[in-house]
């Protein structure tokens, strides 16, 4: 739409955008700054700047140091004006994070209770949830929404698990947990959660693959910066693979996929001993532990090889497992997927994740401050 097209109340609307997101976006400035950035009069940035600090988005800070004439007043956006929570129901327990419009951690806190499909679990969950989100030093009016990360496929309203073999909860409505929140909540597939907490904090990111190496292995593609779903939100679950045709059993009832070799329950199951000990023996040089490795780093670099020959991008390694990788191990598996590759290629390049095990539930609650920030 031409700027001449424009009503008076949508040019002020897209300069109170442009204001507030540049300030968001430098984090700290003036308002001579914003003035000749944006190329808006100073009457009409101080206009905004009046509109936007009494809607509690921005705050003065101190004054900045003076380049000739008047110091100038810092402005900054105000990072609880809106937070978001972030959960990821786990089998063993929940994990919620608070997060502010940077993603910042502003509290996390642990419900230990195994999942379960019975009524007592939501309830208990979100009684918790509720008196955890009561004891914190910020309004009601401020959440933004709960995002619940959950192993699965998800709906594309995000109301329904429509396939969860992992918890054993597909059709899981969002109802058992939104009949007792008062926050707007959606459900979001863990693995695309996590990747899309990666790009926001690496935003160099444009085009990858996230393998997601937790106790249950996952992936999300990444286009142009974002988590690309694909037609009927299925793209990325290279979990279902078929890594060794008639190989061992999946949960998903097929035989063979990568989440039944490449997973960390499949090296733990496989070794016969928990992961702390298996790389305690593995960095020992134990020969047993170094050849159930070496195996490991062989079947994952098929996958990746395999998905290469498809997307020419980078991959991203996170999750769990993910922690225990040294520089060698990296260097050992990019070397093995160059060398799988049907042809010649020597840029494959296989990077390291963030190793925060918050990193889904930070992930989910995003989804929120990203919708925020899109909207204002």
């Amino acid at each position: 739409m031409a700027q001449s097209n424009l009503t008076a109340h949508e040019v002020k609307k897209i300069n109170r955008t442009k204001v507030f997101q540049y300030i968001y976006e430098q984090r700290q400035t003036s308002r001579p700054d914003i003035a000749t950035a944006l190329h808006l009069s100073f009457p009409t940035v101080s206009q905004n700047l009046v509109d936007l600090e009494e809607s509690g988005l921005i705050e003065k800070g101190d004054f900045l140091e003076s380049t000739g004439g008047r110091k100038a007043q810092c402005l900054l956006c105000r990072a609880t004006a809106r937070i978001a929570i972030g959960m990821e129901i786990l089998r063993e327990f929940v994990s919620v994070s608070v997060i502010n419009l940077y993603g910042t951690v502003l509290a996390h806190h642990i419900i230990n209770l195994p999942y379960s499909n019975d009524p007592y679990y939501f309830l208990e969950v979100c009684r918790t949830l509720n008196e955890f989100i009561a004891a914190l030093p910020y309004a009601p009016s401020v959440i933004l929404g709960i995002g619940i990360a959950i192993q699965g496929l998800i709906s594309p309203d995000g109301q329904t698990v429509t396939f969860g073999k992992v918890l054993g909860h597909t059709g899981l409505s969002l109802s058992r947990f939104q009949e007792h929140l008062n926050y707007p909540c959606i459900f979001l597939h863990d693995s695309k959660a996590a990747a899309s907490a990666q790009i926001w904090f690496q935003k160099e990111i444009k085009d990858a693959v996230y393998v997601s190496l937790n106790r249950n292995i996952g992936g999300a593609v990444i286009l142009n910066g974002t988590v690309f779903e694909g037609n009927s939100l299925i793209s990325g679950t290279l979990e279902h693979m078929c890594l060794i045709p008639d190989g061992k059993p999946c949960y998903c009832g097929k035989n063979g996929c990568v989440e039944a070799y490449c997973s960390a329950n499949a090296l733990r199951e496989e070794a016969g001993e928990s992961l702390e000990l298996f790389f305690a023996k593995l960095r020992s040089g134990e020969s047993n532990e170094v050849r159930l490795w070496d195996t490991f780093l062989h079947r994952l670099a098929r996958v990746i090889s395999n998905i290469r020959n498809i997307l020419d991008v980078d991959f991203m390694l996170g999750g769990f497992l993910n922690a225990y990788f040294c520089q060698e191990d990296y260097a050992t598996l990019t070397r093995l997927a160059q060398e799988n590759c049907g042809i010649s290629d020597e840029n494959i390049r296989i990077l390291s994740g963030s190793h925060d095990d918050q990193i889904t539930s930070i992930g989910a609650g995003l989804y929120y401050i990203r919708d925020f920030l899109d909207k204002i």
